[in-house]
């Protein structure tokens, strides 16, 4: 069994299709989704949606490109949700910090500090956006005393980074980047560090595969990202996909099957 541990069904090009679409992860044995939150305004339709559909579920959050419309009271919202929320809602995410993203540095840094605030006070694990602030975001975990881990998503980088990272309880997403053949340094990391520490994820629509035929990316390819992880690494096939499982149980609380 395989779990998508970050993908976006929440996104509108999903909508028409996709009960059709998790029929047919389910025929691929990915029998779990988990679909971070990105904005106050989608709260509520994310919540709607994994209450429907039961391998989907989720996490409130707010992240760093989606901070234009923001406003302090969102915070007060997301710790209100947070504290009443039902078994589907299982980390606070998405959030971090973007070299790339729109909104400044000291509006970043507030919001994600914020929501570091909150996780610690509900002991939730946390879902990281991290772009170009590596350094930054470990300073800020270290000063906060963050202590209930989580996932580093869409991790690209340095095995020295991956085992800061490590330490301080998280576990590394990883993704399409894998199947890049130039992605090099990822990939010796990837197929160096301890198999505890790792598992998967789409980012699906965002993130397409290398040589991807459609411009939309979906969580059928979990398998693939597998199939190239497989390749990277000493494990037989059936140990990778069972640590990988077990792993985003230990990170999460999601119902056993």
């Amino acid at each position: 069994m395989f779990i998508d541990s970050h993908c976006h069904l929440d996104f509108d090009c999903f909508s028409d299709h996709i009960e059709a679409l998790l029929k047919q992860l389910n025929q691929a044995n990915i029998t779990k989704l988990i679909i971070p939150a990105t904005q106050e305004n989608r709260w509520t339709k994310l919540e709607q949606l994994c209450t429907h559909y039961s391998p989907l579920y989720y996490a409130l959050g707010i992240h760093p490109h989606f901070l234009a419309s923001f406003q302090e009271q969102d915070l007060t919202i997301l710790a209100a949700k947070l504290s009443t929320r039902s078994k589907k809602c299982i980390a606070l995410g998405e959030i971090g910090l973007d070299k790339f993203a729109a909104a400044d540095d000291a509006l970043q840094e507030s919001v994600f500090l914020k929501q570091l605030v909150i996780a610690q006070q509900l002991q939730l694990p946390i879902i990281l956006h991290c772009v170009k602030k590596q350094g930054r975001i470990l300073t800020l975990l270290k000063q906060q005393k963050f202590m209930h881990g989580g996932v580093y998503h869409a991790f690209s980088g340095s095995i020295e980074v991956a085992h800061e990272f490590i330490k301080l309880g998280f576990k590394l997403g990883i993704g399409g980047v894998i199947t890049y053949p130039n992605s090099t340094k990822t990939r010796e990391t990837v197929a160096q560090l301890p198999i505890e520490s790792l598992i998967l994820e789409t980012d699906a629509p965002d993130m397409p595969l290398y040589q991807q035929q459609s411009t939309t990316n979906t969580p059928l390819n979990i398998i693939t990202i597998f199939n190239v992880l497989s390749e990277l690494r000493q494990e037989p096939k059936s140990q990778l996909a069972t640590q990988l499982y077990t792993n985003v149980c230990n990170i999460f609380p999601l119902s056993n099957d």
